[in-house]
């Protein structure tokens, strides 16, 4: 594991424990109060709302709609929230693809500049359900990239661009110092440089732009007698090279010890293997990168996600390729 002690000087526990002093139940409280706020605007009820999750969003269960409503807060563009929808309306519609699906005639709410508000469809999850693998996310990725056609809209792929627009924003002055945010700067620089100069075996298309199995969902399917799967979380989808799609399931494998199986079973399904790939270890570079940016939103107000992300932006300042990283 890494610690404090190696992420060289000047990096100070103390601050990362400031960092982390917000309330999360206070914080949690101004997330709910958001979606009812949000709720109220669209007639919507918001009886008995909870939080599910929250990482770069939170995710909060309407019972009584049978929705979900996902807060993006901090930076976030309006833009691409509705672009997600857009899309996964024409991949449902148009071409059957199970992509999860945004509230039927129920439009997104901007209730600040920095907190919109967006209704889908909820999915309940079986109370022990069978693991979502690779070889899920292998079948779907290979029907998604087969998709010839793409919104005309559709925004061309932007290496990092997640994570360099976070470091823009005034909320990660209390995760990060000027020395860090200048270290990740030029790092995605060079991370960059070293896409631009990659062949790209299968092309360009559309893409997810996130394509891990952490994005999986059941959906109860009785009529076939058994369940199917949904693809969910369209904030990155844009037109670009099919292997970003794919990094995640080969980082999966060497930063949180999935290992070698879990490549054998996605290469199985989807019928292309990274691993002999030149531009393999520049995608893999990138992937770590986009690791950090989930933790940087989170780590002012979670001490859990302020200590992984001391951890990650330790070791890759360090040149560390091989740690495993714990997943929160």
């Amino acid at each position: 594991m890494i610690t404090n002690s190696a992420c060289g000087p000047n990096r100070s526990p103390a601050k990362w424990a400031r960092a982390g002093n917000h309330n999360l139940a206070t914080d949690s409280a101004s997330l709910l109060a958001a979606v009812r706020k949000a709720c109220t605007v669209r007639d919507l009820n918001a009886t008995g709302m909870r939080l599910l999750h929250h990482y770069s969003n939170a995710v909060v269960l309407l019972p009584n709609e049978n929705a979900a409503a996902r807060v993006a807060t901090s930076h976030h563009d309006v833009a691409q929230i509705k672009r997600s929808q857009h899309v996964t309306r024409w991949l449902v519609e148009q071409h059957g693809f199970p992509a999860t699906r945004p509230l039927a005639g129920i439009e997104l709410v901007e209730l600040d500049t920095k907190t919109t508000v967006s209704f889908w469809v909820y999915y309940p999850q079986p109370r022990s359900p069978q693991p979502l693998t690779s070889a899920h996310l292998g079948r779907l990725l290979a029907d998604l990239h087969g998709i010839s056609t793409i919104p005309h809209d559709l925004p061309c792929w932007v290496p990092l661009d997640s994570l360099s627009q976070a470091l823009h924003d005034d909320t990660t002055a209390l995760a990060l110092d000027d020395a860090d945010r200048h270290w990740l700067l030029r790092r995605i620089g060079e991370v960059r440089e070293e896409l631009a100069t990659v062949e790209w075996p299968l092309g360009q298309g559309l893409i997810h732009g996130d394509a891990w199995a952490g994005n999986l969902l059941w959906v109860p399917n009785p009529a076939h007698g058994r369940d199917s799967v949904v693809l969910g979380d369209w904030d990155r989808v844009s037109h670009g090279p099919r292997e970003v799609d794919l990094i995640p399931t080969w980082h999966a494998a060497h930063r949180y010890g999935k290992g070698p199986r879990w490549i054998c079973d996605f290469v199985h399904h989807y019928g292309y293997d990274l691993t002999s790939w030149l531009g393999l270890s520049a995608l893999h570079a990138m992937r770590d990168l986009v690791q950090i940016s989930g933790q940087l939103r989170r780590a002012p107000h979670s001490p859990p996600h302020a200590h992984v992300l001391r951890q990650r932006l330790g070791g890759l300042q360090a040149g560390d390729t091989s740690t495993v990283w714990t997943a929160l």
